[in-house]
């Protein structure tokens, strides 16, 4: 059983993937391949959100560079925190400085050895990890995330719950980043817990309907001591437009708030 992740490895060489995929795979990674920027690009997009643990990029493509890559993972809200490694030639300074200004977390020099591989990119799943620790969000905006959930939506042909938590007024401020700690570790892996304002969180519960949400509400209700009020609104049943989709289900936490 395959228990390190999935990692993504883009390269236009078979060779080289298939190298690179061996020592991923022997150590328990899962490994997709993209042989050009088009290939890579569609696979993240439609990927569930933090579902790729790290990309493994060549430099050079026929479609584009590792530059068109990194600005296009880093543009996309679900990946902005993935490690995106560089493999290729040793880089002088200051295209070494240009490739981490865009976005890169590390550049492994060619020709490069398995334990250095596997150790640079420990490194730079550590890092993300502690950013995740310390409360760093990916997520600048809300909407712009849920855009990008509703076009993988599209494509799957599935729906997408949002759910806004509202905790009640006598919780203190500083108790508002365990609850999201707590609803973190009570979801899947691609779906997101932020918190959006004082005592609001959001949940997006990516390929989910309004039964789905009510299970994460009844799963949250024993988790969390202290009662609270939540309200859902579904992708596209409810609301096609983020803004509106959040407004929905912030107007039903807030009815609900009276019951709690």
């Amino acid at each position: 059983m395959r228990q390190a992740g999935r990692v993504l490895v883009a390269n236009p060489s078979l060779l080289e993937r298939q190298r690179i995929a061996s020592v991923l795979e022997a150590v328990g990674y899962e490994v997709v391949q993209a042989a050009s920027l088009a290939e890579a690009t569609q696979l993240l997009t439609e990927a569930a959100p933090r579902s790729v643990r790290a990309v493994l990029t060549e430099t050079e493509f026929a479609d584009g560079t590792v530059d068109d890559l990194i600005r296009q993972i880093r543009r996309d809200p679900a990946w902005v925190f993935t490690p995106v490694v560089v493999l290729g030639p040793a880089p002088p300074i200051p295209r070494l400085i240009e490739l981490i200004s865009l976005g890169a977390s590390t550049v492994v020099n060619k020709p490069f050895s398995s334990q250095v591989l596997l150790r640079r990119l420990g490194e730079s799943l550590a890092e993300a990890r502690e950013r995740e620790a310390r409360g760093e969000s990916p997520v600048r905006n809300l909407p712009d995330y849920l855009r990008r959930e509703f076009r993988r939506a599209d494509l799957g042909g599935f729906q997408v719950a949002l759910m806004v938590v509202r905790l009640p007024d006598s919780v203190p401020e500083h108790r508002v980043p365990g609850f999201v700690e707590t609803a973190a570790r009570s979801l899947r892996e691609y779906d997101l817990a932020l918190r959006i304002g004082t005592r609001l969180v959001a949940l997006v519960l990516a390929e989910t309907g309004a039964s789905g949400g009510e299970a994460v509400r009844r799963r949250l209700e024993a988790l969390y001591p202290t009662p609270f009020s939540s309200g859902v609104a579904v992708y596209p049943d409810d609301a096609t437009d983020p803004e509106e989709l959040i407004r929905l289900a912030r107007a039903r936490a807030e009815s609900a708030l009276s019951a709690v």
